[in-house]
Order: C-alpha cells, then structure tokens, then sequence
C-alpha cells in the first residue's frame, strides 16, 4: 500500500524541500529583478551610489551625503525659489559661419575692466559668466558690460564644487544668490549660466542629469565650451593661450571659447588683442551668447 507507507512519506518529504527552493530561487529573482529596477532608477536621476556605498549609519559623513541624493528622489528642490524661471521656447537661432563667442568665467576681478576696454577698442562683444560680488566697483562693471553689448550669465556664488555639487537643492541655492543679485543690480534677469567646471565633471557625476533636468525645466539655457584657452592652469604661457584658441577655433564653424578673467589672468589679458585680431584677419566674427545661440553641451557619460 502507497498511502501511509515509508515510500510515500519520503517522496512527501522531497516534494516539500524542492518547493522550498524553487520558492527561494524565485523570491531572489524577484528581489533581483526589483533592485535593478531602482538602480536603473536612481541612475537616471543621477542618484545611483556606488558598488562601494557604505552602509548608512547616523554617525557616518559619507552616509549622510548618500542619505541626500537619495532623499533628494523627492524632487523637492522643484519648490525652490519660485521666481527663479525663465519664459524659453528653447528654439535657436541659425549658426552664423566662422562665428566666435568668447566667454570669460570667474569675474569679475582687477582685469576686467581692462578686458572690456580691449574688446571695446577691437568692437567685439562677448559674454561674462559671473562669480558673485556685489561690490561697487562690480556693479558698475555688469552694468557697463550690458551697455556695450556683452551678456552676462551665472557661473557661481562660492565656486566650490564639492559644495555645489552635493545635491540639486544645493546648486539651486548657489545659482540662486548670483541670479538674483545681478538682476538687481542690472535690471536685467540673467537667461543662460555656465556650472562650474562644465556641465559634467567628477564632483557633479552623481547629479549632474537631475540638475541639468531641472535647469532646463526652468528655462535656462547651459553652455559648455569646444574651445579653451586652457588658462585655467597657472603654467600655461601667453604664448599657448593665444595658439589654444587660435588654433581651436580652425576646427568649428561655431567655437564657444572658455577664457577665464580672474585677477591672476595676466597672461590672457596680454594675449587677447592678437586674438582677435588674427581671428578677425581670418573673417572671423565674435558674437554674445544669448539663450537663442544654440548651446554647446557636453555629451553625457554612463
């Protein structure tokens, strides 16, 4: 007799432990499955952690950085400083031919009002990306700019990344302070920006698409650069500065040109006139970015 018998106990028992693990090796795909999901998640909103993430503790600095980007899911920044949108239809203007947009970042300082008088005497208009300063002698500066056809945008308020790049709240509140002071000085509300070592870099790798997304849902308009004087560098020559760009600009139709006007620029001051006027001996023509310029813009890494 089957039922009741040794034979039909132990194959009772095997049927019970292969439910077992086929409920455990499906309950683990699930799991799998599911984490993929939310890391696929949390990649495309810039808040992925690494493989190396520790875990979270209350006491721990880097878990309470990881306990940012992961509250930050929330999208409470887009609460933020309601006033800080512009009216953009995001449609550009065609590129012009042989065009150059010389961008100065990191003013303004002790040399920029001798940048403008050289761009005043060649007649060439470029654009400002401003560092924050409310000084007397600033504002007199953003509102000459504007009087004689430059365009200013934000590039920072405390230009120290690993801050800025902790969450898009905190680039909000850095962004915030600079846009808000040059329209009031100015009268003019700034339309474009520049972030603080490009759009993409190794301090806003874990937010640089969800802040990239919420610049743009406002209105603003992001410009990176293909080419640079590369004198960000204290080592680099007048010399290379002036072949940097010279020698950049030949290979685009359209160069936005990274130059920096900070008080230490020296070198960049003395090589700027003969830029210009071996670009101009070429046909070239120097342009203002404005938000109908469509932008350059780093291409996005996984």
């Amino acid at each position: 007799m089957y039922f009741g018998s040794v034979r039909f106990y132990k194959h009772v028992i095997l049927i019970t432990m292969a439910l077992i693990v086929i409920s455990s090796v499906t309950s683990c795909a699930f799991m799998a499955i599911s984490n993929y999901h939310m890391k696929k998640l949390l990649r495309e909103n810039g808040l992925a952690a690494s493989a190396h993430t520790p875990s979270i503790n209350s006491d721990d600095t880097a878990a309470t950085d990881i306990r940012k980007q992961y509250n930050s899911a929330s999208f409470d920044y887009q609460k933020l400083y309601p006033l800080l949108n512009i009216d953009n239809d995001f449609i550009y203007d065609e590129d012009l031919p042989k065009s150059v947009y010389l961008t100065f970042d990191d003013g303004p300082s002790s040399l920029t009002s001798q940048i403008l008088d050289i761009l005043k005497e060649h007649n060439v208009q470029a654009t400002f990306f401003i560092n924050y300063s409310d000084s007397m002698e600033s504002q007199a500066l953003y509102r000459r700019m504007l009087e004689e056809g430059h365009t200013i945008g934000v590039h920072s308020t405390c230009h120290q990344y690993a801050t800025i790049y902790q969450s898009t709240a905190a680039f909000l509140d850095d962004f915030a302070q600079t846009a808000f002071m040059l329209e009031q000085v100015t009268g003019v509300k700034p339309e474009i920006l520049r972030f603080p070592g490009g759009s993409i870099n190794s301090y806003s790798k874990a937010v640089y698409q969800q802040t990239i997304g919420e610049m743009l849902r406002r209105g603003y308009t992001y410009y990176d650069w293909n080419v640079s004087a590369d004198d960000a560098t204290s080592t680099v020559t007048r010399d290379q500065i002036y072949n940097n760009v010279v020698n950049g600009v030949q290979k685009y139709n359209k160069s936005i040109v990274l130059m920096h006007d900070s008080s230490n620029k020296y070198d960049t001051l003395s090589a700027l006139p003969d830029i210009i006027e071996k670009l101009k001996s070429q046909d070239y023509r120097f342009y203002p970015i404005t938000k109908d310029v469509k932008p350059v813009a780093f291409d996005y890494v996984d």
